[in-house]
């Protein structure tokens, strides 16, 4: 017959073995699991960030276009009032001075300013088209409100990508206390059955309990 000692010896560390086996077993389990989650937010938070400098590019360039355009339709109008009335002033002096030819000449600057106010206006109604690319067709059409909505998303793709770094972030602690865990399980087991083994073990199951809560943390 086995000794009720020996027996309880064995039973003793047969609860030893089966608690390090199934904590071993859970810090596999959480490993890969986190590494999952460390994998998805890198990626998801990469692509955010491309979007945001896409985009943020594009905005520039949409208010860049937009104030080249104010500036030069802007300009194009000075000249076209500037022609019209200097044809004004050559006309009253024609006219006071009995000089027809300056008479004429006034007259055509001023159609000349007509003609160009007319082309400028005709100009400023366009919506982008031949022989302008698509992106920069774009960029003509876009307006004020298209460009506010663009930054807007980009502010958003800024935040969802700090967001996805932090749940990475949360990732990678996790796999580090998953080590810990596993070096804790593996030092136990060396000690066995032992007051400081039992410690050990028990604070590597403390260790990838942490763990695992930063897999909650970490879901959406």
């Amino acid at each position: 017959m086995i000794e009720p000692a020996v027996a309880a010896s064995w039973r003793g560390q047969a609860a030893f073995d089966r608690t390090a086996a199934v904590l071993i077993g859970t810090i596999a389990v959480l490993a890969a699991i986190l590494a999952i989650q460390q994998t998805h937010a890198g990626l998801a938070g990469t692509r955010a960030q491309v979007e945001a400098a896409r985009m943020a590019a594009d905005a520039s360039a949409r208010i860049s276009a937009e104030s080249l355009a104010s500036s030069a339709a802007l300009g194009a109008q000075q000249d076209a009032l500037v022609i019209g009335l200097e044809s004004v002033s050559r006309q009253l002096q024609g006219t006071i001075g009995g000089d027809d030819v300056a008479v004429a000449v006034g007259a055509a600057r001023q159609a000349a300013s007509e003609r160009l106010a007319t082309i400028i206006a005709a100009t400023a109604a366009t919506s982008g088209g031949e022989p302008l690319d698509p992106y920069t067709a774009g960029l003509v059409r876009s307006t004020s409100t298209a460009t506010a909505s663009l930054v807007a998303e980009q502010n958003r793709q800024v935040d969802l990508a700090a967001a996805e770094g932090e749940r990475e972030l949360r990732a990678v602690l996790g796999l580090s206390l998953g080590t810990l865990a596993g070096v804790l399980a593996g030092i136990a087991a060396v000690l066995g059955r032992s007051r400081a083994g039992w410690l050990l073990l028990l604070t590597g199951w403390a260790v990838a309990g942490a763990a695992a809560v930063t897999i909650l943390l970490g879901v959406r």
